[in-house]
């Protein structure tokens, strides 16, 4: 069987490269493996830690380089040079084998051996092989590429183009366009810069685009579409100085879009997320995958562990007296690091300004917001979004400080209408939407640090004092505690 192949290979190859930084390479392939022979999907969950330094890729490479058949291999853009001109590469050297690899922005009809897509474009097309197993790394990332891929625009000239589509209109479109100005604009400043249209404002907007629907050019002919459904987010983003705003629009539901392709064809699904039961529930749930064989391949506890402090007895994040005391503890985790590097990362962006500007009248110049050129005493001042995208690729700290739970906020307009669409379908908002987008958020932003004598900081006593700290601590395992929050095991 090609399981017992792919294990002599796979500890063959290990031998000879001498990699052992992954202890789940045998176990991974053999399942790949028997996916592959068999024809059935499965859904496997590796470590944030591991995807950053991607150690898992050889496990389901070397299995499609030796089976017979075609398959298709989705992955992640930034993956995808390396596994072209490296991995694959090599690894047919190693076999003493010939097989096709094709690389393409599309799907192919038929194709031989080994079909390589990333997964911006598939998810563009989504076309399963009823008869061929795909396999797509980075499953996780897919719902906010397909919600990005989704979202309807409309700008200015989006506008000056559905006047010249309907000229009989123009008076019309003049009007409502005048109306929506008028709403954007007197809004209270947001510090996300998104605001959510009510349905009252929205519709004149809908009534408008209902009289001419054969016109329409494409970009309102989809927001007409979107606005027809019940799960559909519009919001307005302004832009004063220029006097302006764009439209955005998206469906919050995905669901509808994907459950039926995982029927289609098999599937093996590979992703990361944080250490919940079951496996990437939250992602099943995201993109309607089916129940089927699921396996987490656990962090290492003795190479992955981070060293953990949790502030207990600050105010709770939505007092007036959280601010002044979050930062008198900056100052004290600050001074147990002396001169070395510090990230500060702070949700509520008008709490990170003040805490930039607070703590840069003290550290001076070592003080930055949102950088990625840093010194060797740089104390990095950012938000999650910042670090998430960069810091894997920024040297790493010697402290890291949370100052809150990454919750999603509801200022900004897409976690409202989040919200009272779970309300409407009278589903759990927090538990099904605010704490997995949490647990995500988290397992993200400490994986750059795991490996390293990093002191993670965690200044929310919610952590401790909510119930559903409980299942945030257990997500943030392996850890370390540190009861002493001025004093690191250094």
């Amino acid at each position: 069987m090609i399981e017992a192949e792919v294990h002599r290979q796979l500890r063959a190859f290990l031998r000879s490269s001498g990699d052992r930084r992954w202890p789940h390479h045998l176990t991974l392939a053999r399942l790949v493996a028997r996916a592959l022979r068999l024809r059935r999907g499965c859904l496997l969950q590796v470590s944030q830690r591991a995807v950053l330094q991607h150690r898992y890729g050889l496990s389901y490479l070397l299995p499609l380089l030796l089976y017979p058949e075609p398959a298709l291999l989705v992955v992640p853009q930034e993956r995808l040079t390396r596994l072209l001109h490296q991995e694959i590469p090599e690894l047919l050297s190693f076999l003493a084998v010939t097989k096709p690899i094709q690389h393409s922005h599309c799907p192919q009809p038929v194709f031989e051996g080994v079909l390589v897509m990333n997964l911006e474009d598939w998810c563009r097309q989504a076309t399963p092989y009823p008869n061929v197993v795909t396999i797509i790394d980075g499953i996780e990332a897919l719902p906010a590429i397909a919600q990005q891929q989704m979202t309807c625009t409309i700008t200015t000239s989006d506008w000056e183009h559905l006047k010249l589509a309907i000229p009989s209109a123009i008076g019309a479109i003049r009007q409502v366009y005048a109306q929506l100005v008028q709403h954007l604009f007197q809004r209270p400043q947001n510090p996300y810069g998104d605001y959510l249209l009510t349905p009252t404002e929205q519709q004149p907007l809908l009534e408008l685009l209902h009289q001419w629907p054969q016109s329409l050019p494409p970009q309102w002919s989809q927001l007409r579409h979107y606005l027809n459904r019940d799960d559909t987010v519009i919001w307005g983003r302004r832009h004063p100085t220029a006097g302006y705003f764009t439209l955005h629009s998206h469906p919050l539901n995905l669901r509808p879009y994907f459950q039926d392709l995982w029927c289609q064809a098999p599937f093996v699904l590979i992703g990361s997320g944080p250490d919940t039961d079951p496996p990437l529930a939250y992602v099943q749930q995201e993109l309607g995958i089916p129940a089927q064989t699921t396996i987490k391949f656990a962090s290492d506890r003795h190479s992955e562990a981070i060293t953990l402090a949790i502030a207990e007895d600050l105010p709770l994040p939505n007092t007036p007296e959280f601010a002044p005391a979050v930062l008198r503890r900056l100052y004290d985790l600050l001074g147990t690091i002396g001169h070395q590097r510090a990230v500060i990362l702070v949700s509520d962006v008008p709490l990170r300004e003040q805490l930039a500007t607070q703590l840069a009248a003290l550290y001076g110049s070592r003080v930055q917001v949102e950088t990625t050129t840093l010194e060797t005493n740089t104390i990095l001042v950012t938000g999650e979004t910042f670090w998430l995208r960069h810091g894997a690729q920024l040297p790493c700290p010697a402290l890291l400080v949370l100052t809150t739970l990454p919750f999603p906020s509801p200022e900004k307009a897409v976690v409202s209408a989040r919200i009272e669409w779970h309300k409407r379908q009278k589903q759990d908002w927090f538990r099904q939407y605010l704490l997995p987008e949490c647990l995500t958020v988290l397992d993200r932003a400490l994986a750059p640090v795991r490996q390293d004598d990093t002191l993670v900081a965690i200044l929310d006593r919610r952590l401790t004092e909510r119930s559903y700290g409980r299942e945030i601590l257990q997500s943030l395992s392996p850890y370390n505690r540190v009861r002493d929050r001025a004093q690191s095991p250094r």
